[in-house]
């Protein structure tokens, strides 16, 4: 096979289709040979845990190692919070928010994520994305998964989030300390619950739980005191007990726990076909060009060891109805209103759907209303297979709960702070920069066909949706990359295009955000007519926008790093700032 270990590589559609049929090719003996001197990986798999984070950006800006005590021990996590909005706009807005807004804001609930068996926090990614927006949100890998797995520091996964040493070792220290009995459901969620009482000893919860996740959900809701559980969001839940499970399975279950490297050849074989291999297929919905959600899935099955594997399987214990009605009964209100939430893809081979149906009808006959949302062509990787449907479903049901858990609300507590409905942070730097970049150009080289434009704004004199529309008549199409809602508003516009595409602020988009960027843009730009234009934009229109623009014409137009950077620089001063982005470009694509 070739060596892709060493080559630096950009993971797209074209790269991943390479090196599948590389690791087609190879032949099965080799592949046991690989098996046995790469530490049970075979060198397509190497390439993907060197290339490919288990993490997002969202996760790496947000998350840390946090240390809790627990049943007489101490047990570190990756932990995961972004406080609500307008804690960080009271950081840097002159005015400040009243005592009265503050509380407003604790008595809000806390958005906890919980992730399933073999999952981690980023698969919660477009989630994530939408909610911190409007609320405090919060959640943890357990451990041995995501970045609370063990030997960070020297299993070579790249990962996007950075730790300390110390911290790593710690972490390193309390999962070895761990026992057999730390890994059962009944353990794991009084850890949550140790941790919920450390972080918001008087806040009130809503639940959102994937898979495994679900039924833990419900164990911690029925461990919390009354009137702490706003709402329960149950994704992809497994089967109700009793466990049933067939007499081979249990053998084979016994048989791997007794010689774990058993386990691990099993692991091997299921994953053997790389992207197309039983181990992707299982979770995902099958669709044209599907490589990138493919090649998340498969990294993700990679991440965690055959021994946290065992430890959660040997304790998983499924819900009875009895716990289900009793955790429901908890949830405040459940009996008046709908504030229980099911979803489940209509192809999902691992929880299939009528399991979710039938907890529905579990629910319903103790009459405790519920929504139940099948998702179309989604299988069991619901975040990957339908990230934006899915999304808005969890918003909407959320929003609807009436507990100020949406976007409007909080743009009106910074209308009353700010003055201006939309609230925009730095006015005046706003004011100062450029407002739209010229055509960029490169000796020998296609003009690029996007633009570089800082955030329009509703009630500005000039640069407001209308004014923009009528002034440009070359611009087709606009890109808004920001992390928040955007300060005006789109349906203003009767000709351009308006496209949300969300990534973090400060934060070097990772490689899948880049790949979809640039395919976002590319399906743009191949509608538009002669002398158009797409601009795109954040809220200066400078790091992340000149950062998206560069990779755009590296990738596409075969622009170098630096004229791409000269380019941008020229055409929409000071061009890129910040150095990490430009460091970046140059780790990408070379000089």
């Amino acid at each position: 096979m070739k060596d892709f270990k060493e080559a630096p590589l950009i993971l797209n559609q074209s790269t991943l289709e390479e090196l599948q049929k590389q690791d087609d090719k190879v032949s099965r003996l080799s592949q046991l040979k690989e098996f046995y001197y790469n530490g049970f990986y075979s060198d397509f798999e190497l390439t993907i845990l060197k290339h490919k984070p288990n993490d997002c950006p969202i996760v790496q800006k947000y998350s840390k190692l946090e240390t809790f005590q627990y049943n007489s021990k101490s047990v570190t996590l990756n932990t995961f919070y972004s406080e609500h909005p307008l804690r960080e706009y009271q950081k840097r807005t002159a005015n400040g928010l009243k005592a009265d807004d503050f509380q407003k804001i604790d008595s809000l609930p806390v958005l906890i994520f919980i992730h399933g068996l073999g999952g981690q926090l980023s698969q919660f990614e477009p989630v994530l994305q939408e909610f911190r927006n409007c609320a405090d949100v919060f959640g943890v890998d357990l451990p041995g998964f995501g970045n609370s797995k063990p030997n960070m520091l020297k299993n070579g996964k790249f990962k996007l989030s950075e730790y300390s040493d110390q911290d790593i070792n710690k972490l390193d220290t309390d999962l070895a300390n761990l026992t057999l009995e730390d890994y059962t459901s009944e353990s794991i969620a009084s850890l949550l619950l140790a941790i919920l009482q450390t972080k918001f000893p008087n806040r009130k919860f809503i639940l959102i739980a994937h898979s495994m996740g679900t039924h833990l959900a419900v164990r911690l809701t029925n461990l919390l005191p009354e009137n702490r559980v706003e709402s329960l969001v149950l994704l992809a839940p497994p089967k109700l007990a009793p466990m049933n499970l067939p007499f081979a399975m249990k053998i084979a279950l016994g048989l791997f726990t007794y010689v774990p490297r058993l386990f691990d050849l099993y692991r091997y074989t299921d994953r053997s076909g790389g992207l197309n291999s039983p181990s992707v297929v299982k979770f995902i919905y099958p669709e044209q060009d599907d490589l990138l959600k493919r090649v998340t899935q498969f990294r993700w099955n990679l991440d965690t060891e055959s021994e946290t594997f065992l430890n959660y399987l040997n304790g998983f214990h499924l819900i009875s109805a009895e716990d289900l009605v009793s955790a429901a009964t908890k949830v405040i209100n459940s009996k008046n209103e709908t504030r229980i939430l099911i979803c489940c893809g209509d192809s999902d081979k691992v929880t299939p759907y009528g399991v979710s149906l039938a907890m529905k009808n579990v629910l319903e006959s103790s009459q405790i209303p519920v929504q139940l949302e099948k998702i179309e062509k989604a299988n069991h990787s619901l975040f990957l297979d339908r990230p934006h449907y899915l999304t808005g479903v969890i918003y909407q049901f959320v929003e609807a709960l009436g507990l100020n858990i949406n976007c409007t609300w909080v743009l009106q507590i910074k209308a009353q702070i700010s003055g201006d409905k939309w609230g925009l942070k730095n006015k005046e730097k706003w004011d100062k920069v450029v407002t739209l970049s010229t055509p960029m150009q490169a000796a020998g080289k296609p003009v690029s066909p996007l633009l570089g434009m800082k955030t329009l704004r509703q009630t500005d004199s000039v640069h407001n949706p209308s004014v923009f529309e009528e002034s440009h008549p070359e611009i087709a199409a606009i890109i808004d990359i920001g992390s928040d809602t955007p300060a005006y508003d789109p349906a203003a516009f009767k000709r351009i295009e308006y496209v949300k595409f969300k990534t973090e602020s400060k934060v070097t988009p990772d490689n899948v955000t880049i790949v979809r960027f640039i395919g976002k843009a590319d399906k743009l730009v191949q509608k538009l007519a002669a002398g158009q234009f797409i601009a795109v934009h954040c809220h200066y229109g400078q790091n992340r926008t000149g950062f998206f623009i560069c990779c755009y014409l590296v990738e596409k137009l075969g622009w170098s790093v630096k004229e791409a950077l000269d380019a941008f620089e020229k055409a929409k001063p000071p061009g890129i700032r910040h150095e990490h982005f430009k460091n970046a470009l140059y780790l990408r694509y070379g000089e």
